[in-house]
């Protein structure tokens, strides 16, 4: 569902060979997947995140992956909590 709201759900091929190979890129440097809340953001954004973090050290992004990963967790406990 969040994926989806973002759009990713209905990539064209060429958008879905593009987000698999930064991702690809991104394993390869950081060691792990990219993870970001996607939840109010567009494709477009995630993107300009790809691009943004993968110059990051592998420290920061570590970090910023970290930060993504509670992100996601808060989104989900406020949909699920009254």
């Amino acid at each position: 569902r969040e994926q989806a709201s973002a759009g990713l759900d209905a990539l064209t091929d060429k958008e879905r060979e593009l987000f698999s190979k930064l991702n690809a890129a991104y394993v390869t440097r950081f060691g792990f997947p990219f993870i970001i809340a996607v939840k109010c953001k567009t494709k477009e954004e995630i993107l300009a995140e790809f691009e943004a973090r993968s110059s990051n050290s592998r420290a920061v992004e570590f970090e910023t992956a970290c930060k993504q990963v509670e992100r996601i967790a808060l989104l989900r406990l406020k949909e699920m909590l009254p």
